[in-house]
């Protein structure tokens, strides 16, 4: 049979519900709406609930009594306990016509992420256990819901007149509400959602099944369910975390810098975790201090400090613990709104503002000219692969020569956190005029610049009067105390 060309059948739709957790009365009603609705529309075929074993086996029982059903049901629709559902939802799905296809919903946890996903592979996760893995549609939903104007509230909404086909064909989603046809259990082997070894969830295993057998899965994402709770939670929460994403995925705990740190130095984890607590965020002024011994380098000098491999792995070190400040927090936070753009940023450290801005998909050239941090980097970026792999931005880590190889009016922004303090007068001077070269009129120059604390930080120049006059000269235009605007010459 033609696996996605199914549902001419009777058109009865079984409900299947999994008790666990909790049942509100709200869902009490919601269920009996919907089974009001599919009565109402002439295929009403009972529901059965499931209870007192693991929710995967629930839906294993929910399914056999599917197939005993003296009627033959075509459809199981199977709905979770703590959520809420378009009382359409049975119907628009069963429209599609489609063997598995489910309704749009978020999941309840941090990231709120929706339950339509890519399937990765068999990798490793990050309690280093051998694991399949998939990743959400994050930048696909967030488009669909902004382009039509899905209001910022929770629970279940159906949007009709969408500008483009709604179904998506993906590798799996969520069972808080799915319409499955007949045949596919009548296919795939029991158990159907039985839990694997590495499996994850049941409803993500028995879709790839599902998909290794040839049978499609698809996603509505015009109908949208909400969860209840204690605290609101849906596809506003979603957008919400969409925006601040690059924050939300380059933030880090100790245990992940260690693992970092492990691999960019070589050592046990255990003693990364030492190293990393025995450090701080002003590690790289005492290096300095003992090689120039208080006197002013030449810029030479300060060239070939910053490259060199012993200071990159004091500022690796520094900047895991500067990054995951409070106040380096902020800072990210002023660049969230920067996507699908040109971005150059200038002293990229380890990373994490360039991945930020990456994960924004945005094209990213993060300059940094020491080795070792720019390991870090690729460390980083090659975690994060197997984490997201919807992301349309670039990112291109370079050590230098930016200002000969990057074309004029090419830019449309250019960053630099921190790093303006440590060039000598004559660098900064460069840097300032090649950022107005590269920049585009209506571009914008990003900066925070600490000239000063040289008792703590002595390769903080203070360069607070030369900056203000360059900005001056070269006609860039003050937006805040942050930002300037290359603005178009006459």
């Amino acid at each position: 049979m033609n696996l996605d060309d199914v549902g001419y059948g009777n058109g009865l739709i079984y409900v299947g519900i999994p008790r666990e957790r909790i049942q509100l009365n709200q869902f009490i009603d919601n269920r009996d709406a919907l089974l009001t609705a599919i009565a109402n529309a002439g295929h009403g075929c009972g529901f059965y609930q499931a209870e007192g074993h693991r929710v995967d086996r629930n839906r294993d029982q929910i399914v056999e009594a599917f197939l005993r059903h003296e009627k033959r049901p075509e459809w199981l629709l199977m709905i979770d306990t703590d959520m809420e559902h378009p009382v359409e939802a049975p119907m628009r799905l069963a429209a599609w016509k489609k063997p598995i296809v489910g309704a749009l919903y978020f999941h309840r946890g941090q990231s709120h992420d929706p339950f339509v996903f890519d399937y990765v592979g068999y990798r490793k996760d990050k309690y280093d256990r051998d694991t399949h893995t998939w990743t959400p549609r994050r930048k696909m939903v967030y488009e669909f819901l902004e382009t039509n104007d899905i209001p910022m509230r929770d629970g279940a909404i159906a949007v009709d007149n969408t500008p483009n086909k709604p179904l998506i064909e993906c590798d799996a989603v969520g069972t808080g509400c799915i319409l499955i046809h007949r045949s596919v259990f009548e296919i795939l082997p029991r158990p159907w959602f039985e839990y694997r070894v590495g499996g994850n969830s049941e409803d993500l295993m028995f879709c790839k099944e599902a998909k290794e057998a040839g049978i499609p899965v698809y996603c509505d994402i015009s109908t949208i369910c909400g969860h209840y709770h204690w605290v609101a939670m849906g596809q506003a929460q979603f957008r919400m975390k969409y925006v601040g994403r690059g924050i939300d995925f380059t933030s880090y705990t100790q245990g992940m810098a260690a693992r970092w740190w492990s691999k960019l130095t070589g050592v046990e984890i255990e003693q990364a975790i030492q190293e990393i607590k025995a450090g701080s965020p002003a590690m790289v002024g005492k290096a300095w201090t003992k090689k120039f011994e208080n006197r002013k380098p030449s810029p030479e000098e300060i060239t070939d400090f910053y490259r060199d491999p012993e200071v990159g792995k004091l500022y690796a070190m520094e900047l895991l613990h500067w990054n995951f400040l409070i106040q380096f927090h902020k800072i990210r936070k002023l660049l969230t709104h920067i996507h699908e753009a040109d971005v150059l940023e200038i002293g990229a450290g380890i990373g994490t503002i360039a991945l930020q801005l990456w994960i924004q998909d945005n094209r990213v050239i993060a300059c940094e000219p020491n080795e070792i941090l720019r390991n870090m980097i690729d460390i980083r970026y090659n975690e994060l692969l197997e984490e997201l792999s919807e992301i349309s931005g670039q990112i291109s880590v370079v050590s230098d020569g930016w200002i000969e190889n990057t074309p004029a009016e090419s830019q449309d922004y250019i960053v630099s956190i921190e790093t303006l303090e440590h060039l000598s007068e004559q660098e900064l001077e460069r840097v300032m005029e090649a950022a107005w070269e590269k920049l585009r009129p209506g571009g914008r120059f990003i900066f925070t610049a600490n000239f000063g604390q040289q008792d703590v930080y002595p390769m903080h120049f203070d360069h607070s009067k030369l900056f203000e006059r360059l900005i001056k000269e070269l006609g860039y235009q003050v937006i805040s105390g942050y930002e300037l605007m290359k603005v178009r010459n006459e």
